[in-house]
């Protein structure tokens, strides 16, 4: 199965789990049924459970929870979806009051139409499509979720409008596509500007040329990139003793060392000018998945350009500001303009692909994909791989892990 978890975020736009998304491999045998789908989806579970070290929005089917599948889940941190109609079925009903008696936790996809919902929904969270009813029927349902004691969750708020609308009416939760910050959060033009230069350096020795004097003079004389560097460095996982100052560092490790952390460096400057850490683990993640797919590409560019895009790909929601005018603020390689604005190079069609992957873009995904001639596995299994070297990546220097 693909995979792809996106970020559930409340009211003040912190992250507090992900919602799981899934979709057979096609690559695999003949098609199967919902059913057969969410139990190999169930497998993944305890994998993914761990790996966002967060709660997990599992869909199942009334099918998959009538015979009892999900039990053998108790001690995971996974609250279970189900469609609302479902509980129009009295065996499903059943199953469901039974399994949250002891402990289960549900969540239900749909407006309650039918019956009553049980008792042992009181407070549950109930999930709303943003796409599928015009705004004002989802403000009033969401007013009438607040009334009735449950937790709405609006799904498909992929603009700043919508998440405006959802959040006007009460929503206690929702999740989407990746947005620009919101007009509360205000902009930090330092860490910004420390931001740009960091990509514009690592996008001046994207093609493998060896870092030279400019690049010693800007980590070194860079306030924002020369602290974090030195905090980075200093963490035990080196082996050695933190090096005193950049200089220091820059004799002890060398330039090229030194420009492999500044990668993770300019991920954390990005969610720092976005005050999102989810966005600083989001572009380090694509700069590693870039890295490490890219090698697909027909004539395929150097690693430092794969990872370079990566993090152009996110610059748009930390900056609050459309490609083509972030564009004209950097002095970018042709390639890398293109992956930032157009993509219509095969490095910025990737770029597509991994849009398709973390959105959970199914058909999308396939055909990116077959563009590049990558198969959608490869795809899923090193977007697994790199959100766990992210994680780890990030970690250094770090007590505020994602």
């Amino acid at each position: 199965m693909l995979v792809s978890l996106a970020p559930l975020r409340d009211r003040r736009d912190r992250v507090m789990g992900y919602a799981l998304s899934s979709h057979p491999d096609d690559s695999r045998s003949a098609p199967v049924g919902p059913d057969e789908e969410a139990r190999q989806t169930l497998e993944l579970v305890p994998q993914l459970v761990r790996l966002v070290g967060r709660s997990l929005v599992v869909p199942v089917t009334p099918t998959v929870v009538r015979e009892g599948a999900i039990t053998r889940f108790a001690s995971l941190d996974a609250v279970w979806l189900i469609a609302t109609e479902a509980l129009d079925d009295p065996a499903t009903r059943r199953a469901v009051e039974r399994l949250t008696g002891a402990g289960f936790h549900f969540a239900l996809h749909g407006f309650p139409e039918g019956d009553p919902l049980p008792p042992a929904m009181a407070g549950s969270t109930l999930v709303l499509d943003a796409a599928r009813m015009p705004a004002a029927v989802l403000e009033g349902r969401v007013r009438m979720l607040l009334e009735a004691g449950l937790r709405p969750l609006v799904r498909g708020v992929d603009d700043r409008l919508t998440r405006q609308r959802v959040l006007a009416a009460g929503v206690t939760m929702y999740t989407g596509r990746q947005l620009g910050r919101g007009a509360a959060v205000a902009p930090d033009r330092t860490t910004e500007d420390s931001a740009l230069r960091a990509i514009t350096m690592l996008a001046a020795f994207s093609d493998g040329r060896p870092p030279d004097a400019s690049f010693d003079a800007f980590v070194r004389d860079d306030p924002h990139v020369a602290a974090s560097l030195l905090k980075a460095m200093s963490s035990a996982a080196l082996g050695v003793r933190g090096p005193r100052s950049v200089s220091h560092a820059l004799t002890l490790l060398g330039r090229d060392a030194i420009i492999e952390r500044l990668v993770g460096v300019t991920a954390r400057l990005i969610g720092e000018a976005a005050q999102d850490p989810e966005l600083a683990f989001a572009a380090l993640r694509r700069a590693r998945l870039c890295e490490r797919v890219g090698t697909a590409l027909d004539t395929a560019p150097h690693p430092r350009a794969r990872v370079v895009a990566g993090l152009l790909s996110t610059l748009e929601f930390a900056l609050a500001s459309p490609a083509p005018v972030i564009a004209q603020r950097m002095q970018l390689p042709s390639p890398l303009r293109d992956a930032l604005d157009a993509r219509e190079q095969p490095l910025g069609q990737l770029l597509d692909v991994v849009d398709a992957i973390e959105y959970g873009w199914w058909d999308d995904l396939t055909v990116r994909c077959r563009r590049l001639s990558i198969r959608p596995r490869v795809i899923g299994d090193a977007w697994i791989d790199t959100w766990r070297t992210a994680r780890d990546e990030l970690a250094l220097g770090r007590t505020d892990n994602p």
